[in-house]
């Protein structure tokens, strides 16, 4: 039997993390699907994608922070929206199927994942305002010299999301929360 050398490495670089995750795209939006761009002319890294029922699928990842990832996607969110002509002559896959609607692309029908080392701040509530988010942490593992991408399931990230919310309602609170009786210190103060 042989040894098991796993161990989580960093993500140095946006690059690195954009390659881990067209590897693996299957295991993130399902076996059959189609890429539509890995290019996105918008700030930060995107994948757009139909998935296997033809739905658009937007990832949008960061190598530090998913709360910059969220946010490069709502402006890859307003581009495609504003953009749309130029979007359907680059990408005419897009406007096929369920995704076409009375001649408009509408991008309040794209299944949005963010990936990255963290969650956005908020993503507890972001994903139960906004169905079709899926926020999900991801980390690069080596396995014997071999590189791949770990991914949160999502219930151990509704678990560290219950968790940080624990821990914030859990601070030390300063000032008394409600009508409290007078310590004999304070009575002689007072009176006297």
């Amino acid at each position: 039997m042989s040894n098991l050398l796993l161990q989580q490495i960093p993500l140095s670089s946006n690059r690195i993390l954009s390659e881990l995750v067209e590897e693996f795209l299957p295991q993130i939006i399902g076996a059959s699907y189609s890429l539509i761009s890995n290019d996105l002319p918008y700030e930060g890294h995107h994948i757009l994608a139909l998935n296997s029922d033809d739905k658009p699928v937007l990832l949008s990842c960061d190598h530090q922070d998913g709360g910059r990832a969220f946010l490069n996607a709502l402006a890859v969110l307003d581009g495609l929206e504003r953009d749309r002509a130029w979007l359907f002559r680059l990408y005419p896959a897009l406007f096929t199927g369920d995704a076409y609607y009375h001649g408009k692309f509408r991008p309040q029908d794209l299944r949005l994942i963010t990936l990255a080392p963290t969650l956005p701040p908020g993503a507890a509530h972001l994903c139960r305002r906004f169905p079709a988010l899926s926020c999900r942490i991801a980390r690069a593992m080596e396995v014997n010299g071999e590189i791949g991408l770990f991914i949160e399931p999502e219930a151990q990230i509704a678990f560290v999301q219950q968790e940080l919310q624990e821990a914030e309602s859990a601070k030390i609170k300063p000032f008394r929360s409600g009508v409290a009786a007078l310590t004999e210190e304070e009575e002689r103060y007072f009176s006297a």
